[in-house]
């Protein structure tokens, strides 16, 4: 064990002084940094597989509660009404596309984890041509229907830990990621395309938009202050970090809205 140490430290330091950089890193890497982090049998205290899935199912349902209780539920009685003064106007609606649908599925990225169902992409993609005249009479259907099925709104949270460098005992320290179906995301897909005239957005908005990063708020951030400054003005700036917003945000208000 001791010689192993004395390889390495000597290959680290031959890296180093020839200048190779990657090699240096690539090795250190593989000495002290641990791609994969072992799994934690405790969290939060609670120990056990059973504890740990109460632990685990406790907080992702405090996650997704509004910071004030029932501040949604003013909004559901509105959106009902809505839907229901506009039900007749459903049944105008066009058949999905079979290209729209075709071009969804070829889309489809490969080796994605399947939601509950167990469906994956590559059912999707190698099912034949019959499968997307089903999909494209179940999506109709849906469409004139104003009827989204239970299943298609289900997921499945998958903990994932933030860092391997943190605390993995510790909730905070686990991002929730949600496995959902492939069809419902394969109807989502084909509602982008069918009605993204409908879905704009204002041009100030980077996140969550194609073609937009953070590189292109930072560049337009930067550019405006230096602007107001070329021209003598003081530039007075305010940063909003909402936590947990995406979790918490109230869903019918914003269909509301």
């Amino acid at each position: 064990m001791q010689q192993a140490d004395d390889e390495l430290n000597d290959e680290l330091a031959d890296y180093l002084c020839q200048k190779e950089f990657d090699s240096f890193w690539k090795s250190w890497r593989k000495k002290f940094c641990h791609s994969k982090p072992k799994p934690t049998n405790r969290i939060n205290g609670s120990i056990g597989d059973l504890n740990i899935l109460h632990e685990f199912t406790d907080f992702y349902k405090r996650v997704g509660q509004p910071n004030t209780v029932g501040a949604d539920d003013r909004y559901v009685n509105q959106i009902a009404d809505y839907l229901q003064s506009h039900k007749n106007h459903s049944a105008t609606v066009s058949p999905i596309d079979l290209a729209v649908i075709d071009d969804a599925v070829r889309n489809l990225p490969l080796r994605k984890a399947a939601g509950h169902d167990g469906i994956q992409n590559e059912h999707i993609i190698h099912a034949g041509p019959q499968l997307l005249v089903h999909l494209s009479l179940l999506f109709t259907a849906m469409l004139r229907h104003s009827y989204v099925p239970e299943d298609f709104r289900l997921g499945t949270i998958k903990p994932i830990l933030k860092s391997k460098h943190g605390d993995s005992t510790s909730l905070d320290m686990y991002r929730g990621i949600t496995l959902t179906p492939s069809l419902s995301k394969l109807f989502e897909r084909t509602l982008m395309v069918t009605y993204s005239h409908f879905l704009g957005s204002d041009n100030l908005q980077f996140g969550f938009k194609r073609g937009n990063s953070c590189s292109h708020a930072l560049f337009t951030f930067s550019e405006s202050v230096r602007y107001f400054n070329k021209y003598g003005s003081k530039v007075y700036c305010a940063f909003l970090d909402v936590s947990k917003a995406f979790d918490k945000v109230l869903i019918n208000g914003l269909i509301k809205k």
